[in-house]
């Protein structure tokens, strides 16, 4: 099948949930076959090198220097910058499906449009109605869950904007309820690409952790998370100051993106300073430095305020790190408390240190034991062979 995905943004400028989960189905399906091409709406040249020679089509071109620092002015003001960003999407979405529109000969080369955004998406579709091409769309969560517990309205928004396409696909059981949407729609969860994140030998991971200075005795934990509010980073960082967080297991937090939200991520650094153990912060990491800030870790927290099937806690369960996860939407399907880890509810700090310190005072043995519950469901379930495949079923379902 000839495949167009639509994202607001990809891998090949930024390195979050979403954008890896298009690059990774998308080397899935080439593999199995296929041609994928993406178009990206949010504007700018590609800064990363992808491993992967899959088109990617910049819709709306690059922006100007002005409109990048105009943007960088609006950030700095919260509810402007909620305002600019919600109205900026309408605005892409308009322009993309336009240029879109306008372009039926590049329209024609596919079989299927799969979008991965939700407003974008929704716009978009529906200015490409015309075209005899089915459209399918992922729901990875952002918008949608916003809009959706909005009162009254909330759901019929969501039936509203959801009824131009074809199918749709959620990542775990709430993102893929269908009475919330209008279009057919099938669980399929995130997937993780099992060979880049696998546990290394127990004497590759010594000499990963001896470069880094660590002892046989000291702990590390990992929050793999952006650092946007709704990833629920502050408790974790919060929770580092409580009495109950052990004083030898240090903090990675990884990813953080910090120009994004800069007055959250004023508040993470402000309750770090109450912290009772030392802790590195790493903006932005490649897929591989990613995979090994995971290997030589000793254990994930997660603590979400939203979440579907969280990209990062199947990669830390890849590598067989037990998990600290909240107990918020997808999560509860794939962290079993007691089992491969622990659940806490959102937003409470001393949950997540009590959790951390009962994992630190277990032996190495059994923390492998619980890793390796991990690395086996995830292999089982949340392969991108497996990923791919049951989306492929989507397509071809629709195209009947």
């Amino acid at each position: 099948m000839r495949i167009l995905m639509i994202t607001n943004n990809y891998a090949d400028r930024t390195r979050g949930g979403v954008e890896m989960h298009v690059h990774n189905l998308s080397h899935a399906l080439v593999v199995a076959g296929h041609e994928v091409t993406v178009a990206r709406t949010s504007q700018g040249p590609s800064i990363h090198e992808l491993d992967l020679q899959v088109p990617v089509v910049p819709v709306l071109g690059h922006s100007s220097a002005k409109d990048q620092r105009m943007s960088n002015k609006l950030s700095n003001i919260p509810l402007v910058r909620f305002a600019s960003n919600f109205l900026g999407r309408i605005t892409t979405a308009i322009k993309a499906g336009r240029r879109l529109r306008e372009d039926p000969e590049f329209l024609a080369a596919f079989d299927i449009i799969h979008h991965h955004d939700f407003i974008t998406s929704a716009i978009v579709a529906r200015m490409l109605r015309g075209i005899a091409i089915k459209q399918i769309w992922t729901n990875h969560l952002g918008e949608f869950l916003i809009l959706r517990r909005l009162p009254v309205v909330g759901p019929i928004l969501t039936r509203y904007l959801t009824r131009t396409f074809d199918a749709g696909i959620g990542p775990s059981g709430e993102l893929s309820d269908p009475t919330t949407v209008s279009c057919p729609i099938e669980y399929i969860p995130n997937g993780v690409n099992i060979d880049a994140f696998a546990p290394l030998s127990s004497t590759d991971r010594n000499l990963l952790r001896a470069k880094r200075g660590l002892g046989q005795n000291d702990l590390i934990a990992i929050v793999p998370r952006r650092w946007a509010p709704t990833k629920g980073v502050l408790f974790a960082a919060e929770a580092m100051s409580s009495e109950h967080w052990p004083s030898n297991c240090s903090v990675i937090f990884a990813g953080a993106g910090e120009t994004e939200f800069p007055e959250y991520s004023s508040e993470i650094r402000e309750a770090l300073t109450a912290a009772v153990a030392s802790f590195e912060i790493v903006d932005t990491l490649s897929m591989g430095e990613m995979a090994e800030a995971l290997q030589g870790a000793d254990i994930c927290i997660i603590p979400s305020l939203m979440e579907a099937t969280s990209l990062s806690a199947l990669e830390a369960m890849a590598v067989c790190l037990p998990i600290v996860s909240t107990d918020v939407g997808g999560l509860p399907e794939i962290v079993h408390d007691g089992v491969n880890g622990h659940l806490v509810p959102s937003a409470d700090a001393k949950a997540i240190a009590l959790a951390v310190a009962n994992i630190c005072r277990l032996s190495a043995d059994e923390r492998q034991k619980m890793g390796s519950v991990s690395r086996t469901q995830v292999v089982s379930t949340y392969s991108w062979d497996e990923i791919g495949a049951r989306t492929l079923k989507v397509y071809r379902e629709v195209s009947v």
